[in-house]
């Protein structure tokens, strides 16, 4: 799995944050008459974008939506209120919303807690829990780098051994602040053991992955190492380690969670690790912990996951808990369009709103009274379908005109507005859209956005203003059925980026 530097997340959370509402008032009243003037020429040259595309418009569906940040007025509005699918756009929703649903100061706390003989890990929810690529902080503020998955739950096992800890009844991981619905059923079947189908759960480590190291023993392929540590799963050899073969080696899962399958070829030692995700990570995080316990000289007598006959958890704090601020799980979430990032904050909004379990379905629902709360009542039920909150899934339905509406509300908000837009990828600079839109000045113009990709869809939605200020325009561009022109893709990102270019022109 690509692992990405401190640096670049230091570099997104420095980015320059959106002033208060109005702020952007003020900026507009002193723009020239023929800048405020200039919606009619944009809207004409978008309209002649989207002709000149490429594009099969007979075959290709395609919703634009730009919007004036100080007045909300549309700009330009090409099939706007359409419904289309959004892959990774919907991001920018879900997102957003956990920031005002959660609050921009709320902090994730993962703990372990001793009752009596029995250790409980309260879970939160915090899909950034031994996240490689979101290094912990010392007190002074700098990364801990070098803090390893085992390091990490090792910090556990010296507190409670401090605290005389030698042996427990059982060790239970409470993981219930989310259901156990860990996959959506409208994801790809044939794709949900790839990473970016990592399953969604209410204790998340390592963001539900196992990463495997895969070399040659005897002349024999072999997963030579596991991270995290798992002595106790099996790997059946399917491979082979032909020199004169293409190097094409992938581990594959069962229908035993704890047994895998190494497949292809090995043709030299793999340099990265490979990428498998954890079913259930719940109970393998209860056995994990259990097996650091005892290898830290704590006899632990069993480990489970909660049921329903548990009280909720309760005792006394062990150790530190692992805590995270949310503007950073967003940022994470954004700037990489990490999808259970994204599935995690939607039920986690789900479970604060109702006082529940999180879910997928109450997560839509505060989703969507949120939406009605910052754009009026019945807006969602016209503009919008959740199904999930990363846009991984296919049903997933949002119009144009109600994301360029939803982030010009984001954008005035004095709370959420600087940590969102602080969140996103910004475009020839960071993230997802780092090695794009090469053409546009970044010194002169500032363009966070949300990318968007599943098979058939590439959409891109954001901001689009000057360095230090309010974003003078919001956009959307959604473009869906792709797969039906030739290069569709490619002409679908073209056109997005000469749609932010036209916009630039226009600041």
């Amino acid at each position: 799995m690509k692992l990405v530097h401190c640096l670049a997340l230091a570099a997104a959370a420095m980015l320059t944050p959106a002033l208060p509402a109005h702020a952007a008032g003020s900026e507009r009243a002193s723009k020239p008459a023929s800048r405020q003037q200039a919606a009619p020429s944009l809207a004409a040259s978008i309209r002649a974008a989207v002709a000149a595309s490429g594009l099969d418009l007979k075959k290709v569906a395609v919703g634009v939506s730009v919007r004036e940040v100080g007045t909300g007025a549309l700009v330009a509005d090409i099939d706007g209120s359409t419904l289309m699918v959004p892959a990774s756009n919907m991001k920018v929703l879900t997102t957003a919303a956990a920031l005002r649903v959660l609050g921009t100061d709320y902090v994730y706390r993962t703990q372990l807690l001793r009752s009596g003989d029995r250790l409980t890990v309260a879970g939160d929810g915090d899909p950034s829990l031994g996240d490689p690529e979101m290094p912990y902080l010392d007190p002074a503020g700098k990364p801990l780098v070098g803090l390893t998955a085992e390091a990490l739950i090792d910090t556990w096992v010296a507190a409670a051994k401090a605290a005389g800890v030698t042996q427990v009844r059982e060790l239970v991981v409470d993981d219930r602040i989310f259901d156990r619905q860990f996959t959506h059923p409208g994801w790809p079947e044939d794709q949900l053991s790839n990473s970016y189908c990592a399953e969604v759960s209410g204790l998340e480590f390592n963001v539900n992955l196992l990463q495997a190291r895969v070399g040659t023993a005897g002349g024999r392929p072999s997963v030579t190492a596991w991270t995290p540590s798992a002595p106790w799963l099996e790997v059946e050899n399917k491979a082979g380690a032909n020199a004169k073969a293409k190097h094409s080696v992938w581990i594959g899962r069962t229908e035993d969670p704890w047994k895998f399958t190494l497949n292809g070829n090995v043709k030299q030692a793999q340099a990265e690790p490979i990428a498998v995700c954890v079913h259930d990570m719940p109970t393998f995080f209860a056995r994990y912990v259990g097996e650091r316990m005892a290898a830290g000289g704590i006899k632990v007598g069993a480990t489970r996951i909660a049921t329903e006959a548990d009280a909720a958890a309760a005792g006394t704090p062990v150790g530190q808990p692992f805590t995270r601020a949310l503007p950073a799980v967003v940022r994470q979430c954004n700037t990489e369009s990490q999808n259970m990032y994204a599935e995690s904050l939607l039920k986690r909004m789900g479970a604060k709103r109702s006082g529940k379990s999180g879910t997928w379905e109450n997560g839509a629902a505060a989703l969507a009274a949120e939406v009605d709360a910052a754009l009026g009542a019945g807006t969602a039920a016209k503009g919008l379908v959740v199904k999930d909150g990363s846009g991984l899934c296919k049903e997933n339905r949002v119009a144009p005109n109600l994301v360029s509406a939803w982030l010009r509300a984001i954008a005035i908000d004095p709370k959420a507005g600087p940590a969102f837009i602080g969140s996103l990828a910004v475009a020839g600079k960071t993230g997802t859209v780092a090695k794009r839109f090469k053409d546009l000045d970044t010194n002169r113009v500032f363009v966070p956005c949300k990318t968007g990709y599943i098979n058939g869809v590439s959409c891109l939605s954001g901001f689009v203003g000057a360095p230090g200020q309010t974003p003078r325009f919001t956009f959307s561009i959604l473009c869906n059925d792709l797969a039906k022109n030739k290069n569709g893709v490619g002409d679908a990102k073209a056109l997005q980026e000469k749609i932010v270019s036209i916009l630039a022109g226009g600041l």
